[in-house]
C-alpha cells in the first residue's frame, strides 16, 4: 500500500508541475476534478475557477450550442482514446488552437470512474500552416496570371512577326529580281532574317511553356509505356543530329525495366530532351558514346542517360534548370528543354539528378515512382 501511495503521489506531483500541457481529470459526466499548473497557464483559469464545473466551459459558444463537449465525452467512453484538434476558449475570451486527447479511466472492476484530458497549444503551428496555405494560394494565382500573360503575349505576337517575316522575304525576292548585289544591303537583310528567326523561336518557346503549364498530365493519365519503343522512335527522329559531326556517335541501351507506368507523351519529352542534348553537346575531338539504361533502385525506376561529351562545371550545374539558360553557343537551342524535363518529372512525384565533369561528360538520372 505504501508503494502504491508513493507512486500515486509521484504521478500527481508530476502532472501538477507539467507546464507545457494542460492536464486535468473529470468524472464520467465531465465535471472537472483536478487542474494542473499547465492548464492554468494555458487557459487562464485558476483551480478554484473550474473545479466542480462542467468542462464545456472551455469550449467556444458555437461548440457548446452544437453539443460538442457531450459528443467528445461519448466518443472517449466508446473508444479507448479520443483525439481531436480545434479552437478552445481562454478565460480572457481569446481562442487558441488545441490538440486534445481524452482518455477514459477504469477501476479494477473495469468500471468507468472518470477521464483525463491532455491539451497542447498548437496555435503557432496552426498560424504557420495557414500562412503557408495562403502563400501557396497566392503563388497559384500568380502562376495562373503569368501563364495567361505568356499565352496571350505569344498568341498576339505571332501575327505581327509573321507579317514582318513575310515582308523580309518579299524584300529578298525584290533584291533578287532587281539583281541588287550591294553587300551592305544584303548583310542588313540577313540581320533582319536572323532577328526574325530568333523572335519566332522565342515565341515558340513561350507557347511551349504555356502549353506545359496547361497540359502536364497527372497520375490519372498514366499508361503502360514501352521504353524500347519510345527510344527507337526518338532515334529515328534524331538521325539528322548524328550526321552533323565528323566523329561518329554510338548510342547503346540496356533496359532492365522496359515498361513504365507514366504518360507516354511526357516520357518521350524527357528522353528526347536528354538524348538530343547528349548528341548536340558531344565532344568535338572524340567519338561520341551515349549509354541509355533503365533499372530498379529501391522504390524507384531509374532512367540513366550517360555521355562522354562536353560536361559542365559545378557553377553551370547550379543554373542548369533555369529557363532560357544556355552554356554553349555552337549549337542551336533555346534553353528550355531541361526546364521542361524537371517540371514534368517533379510534377509526377519524381526527381532528376546530374553527375558531370567538364570535358569528360555527364550522366542524368531520372527517378520515376514505381
Amino acid at each position: 500500500m505504501k508503494t502504491q501511495h508513493f507512486n500515486e503521489s509521484i504521478t500527481s506531483t508530476f502532472i501538477e508541475q507539467v507546464k507545457e500541457y494542460a492536464i486535468f481529470a473529470m468524472d464520467p459526466n465531465g465535471i472537472i476534478a483536478t487542474w494542473n499548473e499547465g492548464a492554468e497557464r494555458m487557459k487562464g483559469y485558476k483551480e478554484e475557477d473550474v473545479i466542480g464545473k462542467f468542462y464545456g466551459m472551455l469550449f467556444t459558444e458555437e461548440d457548446r450550442a452544437n453539443h460538442k463537449p457531450e459528443e467528445e465525452l461519448e466518443q472517449a467512453k466508446t473508444h479507448e482514446q479520443y483525439q481531436t484538434e480545434g479552437w478552445r476558449l481562454k478565460k480572457d475570451g481569446s481562442l487558441f488552437w488545441a490538440s486534445i486527447t481524452l482518455t477514459p479511466i477504469y477501476n479494477d472492476e473495469k468500471e468507468l470512474i472518470g477521464l483525463t484530458k491532455v491539451t497542447r497549444d498548437l496555435t503557432d503551428k496552426r498560424r504557420a500552416e495557414e500562412n503557408l496555405t495562403r502563400k501557396h494560394d497566392e503563388l497559384v494565382v500568380t502562376n495562373r496570371d503569368l501563364d495567361n500573360f505568356i499565352y496571350t503575349a505569344s498568341h498576339d505576337l505571332k501575327a505581327p512577326i509573321l507579317n514582318i517575316d513575310g515582308l523580309v522575304h518579299r524584300l529578298v525576292h525584290l533584291f533578287e529580281d532587281k539583281k541588287i548585289e550591294d553587300p551592305e544591303l544584303l548583310e542588313l537583310v540577313d540581320f533582319f532574317r536572323k532577328s526574325v528567326d530568333r523572335f519566332k523561336l522565342t515565341i515558340e518557346d513561350l507557347t511551349t511553356i504555356s502549353r506545359l503549364q496547361r497540359t502536364i498530365e497527372d497520375e490519372s493519365n498514366l499508361e503502360q509505356v514501352s521504353v524500347q519503343q519510345v527510344f527507337d522512335d526518338i532515334l529515328d527522329d534524331l538521325k539528322f543530329l548524328f550526321e552533323v559531326n565528323t566523329f561518329p556517335c554510338q548510342v547503346q541501351s540496356n533496359f532492365q525495366v522496359n515498361v513504365l507506368n507514366f504518360s507516354r507523351k511526357n516520357f518521350r519529352s524527357i528522353l528526347y530532351n536528354l538524348l538530343s542534348n547528349a548528341i548536340k553537346y558531344r565532344s568535338q575531338t572524340n567519338n561520341c558514346q551515349i549509354n541509355v539504361s533503365t533499372y530498379k533502385e529501391g522504390e524507384w525506376v531509374v532512367l540513366s542517360v550517360k555521355d562522354n561529351g562536353l560536361g559542365m562545371s559545378p557553377d553551370d550545374q547550379e543554373k542548369l534548370y533555369t529557363m532560357f539558360k544556355r552554356f554553349h553557343d555552337h549549337v542551336d537551342g533555346s534553353g528550355i528543354g531541361l526546364y521542361i524535363v524537371k517540371r514534368i518529372v517533379e510534377n509526377a512525384g519524381g526527381k532528376i539528378t546530374l553527375t558531370s565533369e567538364k570535358g569528360k561528360g555527364s550522366e542524368f538520372k531520372v527517378y520515376f515512382q514505381s
